[in-house]
């Protein structure tokens, strides 16, 4: 009989030679054998616990800060629609503990603060604060038309931490910024609008109706369509913006199929709706009975409560357990970030680990480096983009019930990686990456 332990693993990992040492005992007779066992036991305990206290002794512990804009609730919109409190946090919350576990073994822990506020300049007199001075990565939640002036101001209280965007789709901020370790985990715009035109290229939809609300991200996520359409080579058949001139949730029924109303028909609705003011009166009401897509409908996202695949249905169960709700495209955009940073760190020395500045510093460079890869769950390893600093990763179509399949789709190919069929690639970012 023989316990299978090799001496060239590291002792981080005894505990699976104390288990199969003590699985073996119970059908162990020969007294000789059973005491070089117990033998075997004893040494392995003592061997696993000084390493413990040595790994304790020489912990080094990486902060991250995540930072959210608040912004006001819109009328209108659907208490089930509104989005969660701890949008983001929990998705953090679960990935540090996750990383944690092979922390513990490596020498290292992260931890992580959260602060939020109405306005930038109270986040700023937040960041005065002392124990906010050592935060080695940010994830940063703001909207469009404060994401930049919050960049500068963490710039300047915190200029070597990574910035993680873990909640803002906009293209626009792909191309700003580039001289700065500024990640985005978030898909952006233009590769949710490209996964949904790979859909309708497959299903040979060409005709659409666009739609779209007042909101700037709906502006954004129709610009992204548009050049989609030219790309793939779909026809919109009309644009129109949503009025709200009434009280949707009382008359959808009556007024959805006017407002749907074309001269031309249409085979399929887009629709870029942010706030949830109107596309969720959509499907199945439409002029003419055609699939909703966008922000109604089949969606495309970062991430949805039906995908299972890769071993995600335990990340999803351990999120529902702990949270009491389905994890989301910004949570996981959170948790993402967080066992991207992990990734990063089991790359570092121990000596930079051990400063906060130089942590910071070796963290960019390693997760902006060409061969940097992580694995979250997606099928694949994913690597960021260079020139817009985005993370590659597949785009999840599905709808209400059922995930319906993973952009990129079959046959649409690319010379380096498929995953630049989804979305820009070409930003003055390149020469600029840190």
């Amino acid at each position: 009989m023989t316990v299978h332990c090799s001496s060239t693993l590291l002792r981080a990992i005894n505990f699976v030679c104390l288990k199969s040492a003590v699985a073996s005992l119970g059908g162990v007779k020969h007294g000789l054998m059973k005491t070089l066992l117990l033998s075997t036991f004893a040494l392995l305990t003592l061997s696993t616990y000084t390493y413990a206290q040595e790994i304790r002794s020489n912990i080094n512990t990486i902060s991250i800060l995540h930072i959210q804009l608040l912004q006001p609730s819109t009328p209108g919109t659907p208490s089930y629609l509104k989005r969660p409190a701890n949008n983001g946090v929990a998705g953090a919350t679960i990935a540090i503990e996750d990383a944690n576990i092979t922390g513990k073994f490596l020498g290292y822990q992260l931890s992580m603060q959260s602060l939020s506020a109405p306005t930038i300049t109270e986040i700023k007199t937040q960041l005065n604060e002392p124990n906010y001075h050592n935060a080695n990565a940010i994830l940063l939640d703001a909207p469009s038309s404060d994401f930049q002036a919050a960049v500068s101001v963490l710039q300047q209280h915190l200029p070597e931490a990574v910035i993680f965007n873990i909640a803002n789709s906009d293209d626009a901020l792909r191309t700003l910024s580039c001289g700065i370790p500024l990640v985005h985990s978030i898909p952006s715009y233009q590769m949710k609008a490209d996964a949904l035109a790979q859909w309708f290229r497959v299903k040979r939809i060409e005709e659409i109706l666009a739609l779209h609300g007042k909101h700037h991200n709906d502006m954004a996520f129709l610009s992204a369509f548009k050049q989609s359409a030219k790309k793939f080579k779909l026809e919109l058949v009309d644009v129109k913006q949503w009025s709200d001139s009434f009280d949707l949730r009382r008359a959808a029924f009556s007024e959805i199929p006017q407002f749907t109303r074309t001269k031309s028909r249409y085979e399929a609705v887009f629709t870029a709706d942010f706030d949830a003011q109107f596309a969720y009166a959509l499907p199945f009401n439409t002029y003419y009975q055609v699939p909703v897509v966008g922000d109604a409908g089949l969606k495309s996202l970062g991430w949805h409560a039906t995908h299972e695949q890769w071993g995600a249905r335990q990340l999803q169960n351990r999120f529902t357990d702990a949270f009491n709700r389905s994890m989301n495209e910004v949570d996981f955009a959170a948790y993402l970030s967080v066992i991207s940073a992990a990734t990063a760190i089991q790359q570092m020395t121990s000596d930079a680990r051990a400063s906060d500045t130089k942590a910071s510093q070796s963290l960019a460079h390693t997760l902006l480096n060409d061969g940097f890869t992580v694995a979250a769950y997606r099928g694949r390893p994913l690597s960021i983009r260079a020139s817009t600093k985005q993370i590659r990763q597949p785009i999840t179509l599905a709808h209400e019930d059922a995930l319906v399949t993973h952009a990129p789709l079959e046959g649409f190919l690319h010379q380096i990686d498929e995953l630049d069929t989804l979305g820009n690639i070409n930003t003055t970012c390149a020469k600029h990456n840190n």
